[in-house]
C-alpha cells in the first residue's frame, strides 16, 4: 500500500518537474521537433524518477547531472541552442534557493524526517510551478492580454491552498493506513495546479485570438466599404479626365478663334477641379490607386509628402480587402509616426512591385525611436508610438501569412521600414 502510494506520488513529482522545465524553456524559445530531444526528455524523466525513489533529496552530483540533461534538452528540443545554457543555469539556481527556503520553513513544523523531506519536495514543486508560470507571463508581457491582473492574482489562491492542505495533511499523518490516502491527495494537488494553469493559459490565448479576430473582421468590413468608396472616387476621376479632354479640345478651338477670355476662365475652372483631389497614383489598379490617393490627401493636410515607386499590374490575384488592410495599416502607421516626428522634411516612401511571383510592398517613414530586438534579432517592441499599432501590425502579419508571405520590420538611418511580401503563385 505504502509502495503504491510512493510510486504514484513520485510519478506525479516527475511530471511536475517536466512541466516546470518545459514551461520555463518555452518562455524564452520555441519548441522544435527532434527525435533526439524525445530521447533526452525520456532520459531526464527516468533520472528524475530515480532521484525521487531515493528520497527526492538532490545532491551535488544529481544537480550536475540534472543541469547537463536540461541543457541537452534545450539544445535538441528548442531553437535557443547553446545560447540557452545561461537560462538553464539560472533555473537550477532559483530551484535550489526555493528548496533551501522551503526546507527551512518546513523545519519550523514538528514533522518526522521522512515527512519533512517529502513535504519540502512537494511544496517546493508547487512554488516552482506557480513561480515559473508567473515569470513566463511577466517576461512575455503580451500587450494585447485581455485578462485583468486581478484574475492572475486570484490564481495564487490555488498554490496557497495546496500548500496549506499539504502541510496540514503531513502534520496529521499518524498511521500507515493514512499514507496512501495522503500520497494520492498530494499527487492530486500537484496535478491540479498544473491543470489549472494550463487551462488558464488556454483561456487567455483564446481571449487574445478572439479579440484579434474581431479587430481583423472589423478592419475587413471597414476596408470593404472604403474600397468601394475609393473605387467610385477613381471612377469619377477617370470620367472627369475624359470630360477635361473634351474641354481641352473645345479650348483648342477657342484659341484658334482667339477667344482668350473664354479660354482663361475655362482653364481656371479646370485647375480648380484638379486641386480638389490630387491623384499621385495612377497605376490602373483601382484598389491601390484609391488607397494611396486617399491616404495622400490625409498626409498632405498634415504637411507630409509621398514619394512613390509603384510597378504593379492592373489586376492582382489578391482579395481587395486583404490588400486594403495591408496597405491601409502600413500607411496609417507611417503617417501617424511621421506627423509626430521632429524632422524638417517629412516624407513617406512607398515602393511596390512584383518580384519572383510575389507582391512586395515597402513603406519607409522618419523614425525617432528605436526597435528592441531579442538576441536572435526578433522584434520585441519599440519605444514611443510603434507599440500602439500592435493590432494593425498583427492584421498585416495575418494577411501576409494567408498568402504564404512574410513581414520584416527594420530600422535604418533614422527610418522605420516595413516590408511585406505576399506570394502570388498558385492563387
Amino acid at each position: 500500500m505504502y509502495s503504491i502510494g510512493n510510486l504514484i506520488l513520485n510519478g506525479t513529482l516527475v511530471i511536475a518537474t517536466l512541466w516546470i522545465v518545459n514551461r520555463y524553456l518555452r518562455t524564452f524559445y520555441n519548441r522544435k521537433k527532434d527525435y533526439f530531444a524525445v530521447g533526452a526528455w525520456t532520459l531526464f524523466a527516468v533520472f528524475q524518477m530515480q532521484v525521487q525513489i531515493n528520497s527526492g533529496v538532490a545532491s551535488i552530483w544529481t544537480t550536475i547531472i540534472s543541469i547537463c540533461l536540461v541543457i541537452l534538452i534545450s539544445i535538441l528540443g528548442y531553437d535557443g541552442g547553446k545560447k540557452s545554457i545561461l537560462e538553464v543555469l539560472l533555473l537550477h539556481v532559483i530551484w535550489l534557493l526555493t528548496e533551501i527556503m522551503t526546507s527551512f520553513l518546513i523545519n519550523l513544523f514538528p514533522l518526522e524526517e521522512n515527512n519533512s523531506n517529502m513535504a519540502g519536495n512537494i511544496i517546493s514543486k508547487i512554488v516552482m510551478i506557480i513561480g515559473v508560470y508567473v515569470f513566463s507571463i511577466i517576461w512575455k508581457r503580451p500587450d494585447n492580454n485581455l485578462i485583468p491582473v486581478k484574475y492572475y492574482l486570484g490564481l495564487l489562491l490555488v498554490p496557497i491552498g495546496s500548500i496549506y492542505i499539504a502541510v496540514t495533511d503531513f502534520y496529521s499523518i499518524r498511521e500507515v493506513h493514512d499514507t496512501l490516502y495522503s500520497m494520492i491527495t498530494f499527487s492530486f494537488l500537484l496535478l491540479f495546479n498544473i491543470v489549472v494553469l494550463e487551462i488558464y493559459s488556454k483561456i487567455s490565448e483564446n481571449f487574445v485570438m478572439e479579440k484579434e479576430k474581431a479587430i481583423y473582421a472589423q478592419q475587413m468590413n471597414i476596408m470593404a466599404i472604403n474600397t468601394e468608396e475609393q473605387k467610385k472616387i477613381m471612377e469619377n476621376f477617370h470620367r472627369e479626365k475624359h470630360d477635361w479632354i473634351n474641354e481641352l479640345i473645345v479650348l483648342k478651338n477657342e484659341i484658334e478663334h482667339e477667344n482668350k477670355d473664354v479660354v482663361i476662365r475655362k482653364i481656371d475652372k479646370i485647375i480648380q477641379n484638379c486641386q480638389l483631389g490630387e491623384m499621385i497614383s495612377d497605376t490602373g489598379n483601382k484598389c491601390i490607386d484609391a488607397l494611396i490617393n486617399v491616404k495622400y490627401a490625409t498626409a498632405k493636410e498634415k504637411g507630409i509628402d509621398f514619394a512613390i515607386k509603384i510597378y504593379i499590374p492592373e489586376e492582382l490575384p489578391i482579395d481587395q480587402c486583404d490588400l486594403g488592410i495591408v496597405v491601409g495599416n502600413a500607411l496609417d502607421n507611417a503617417i501617424e509616426a511621421t506627423e509626430k516626428s521632429n524632422f524638417d522634411t517629412k516624407k513617406i516612401e512607398i515602393i511596390m512591385g512584383v518580384k519572383k511571383e510575389s507582391l512586395v510592398i515597402v513603406v519607409k517613414n522618419p523614425f525617432e525611436g528605436s526597435l528592441r530586438k531579442d538576441k536572435d534579432g526578433n522584434l520585441l517592441s519599440t519605444k514611443d508610438e510603434f507599440y500602439k499599432h500592435g493590432y494593425g501590425i498583427n492584421s498585416i502579419i495575418k494577411v501576409a501569412e494567408k498568402y504564404n508571405g512574410d513581414v520584416i520590420i527594420e530600422e535604418e538611418e533614422r527610418k522605420f521600414i516595413i516590408m511585406i511580401t505576399m506570394n502570388l503563385k498558385d492563387l
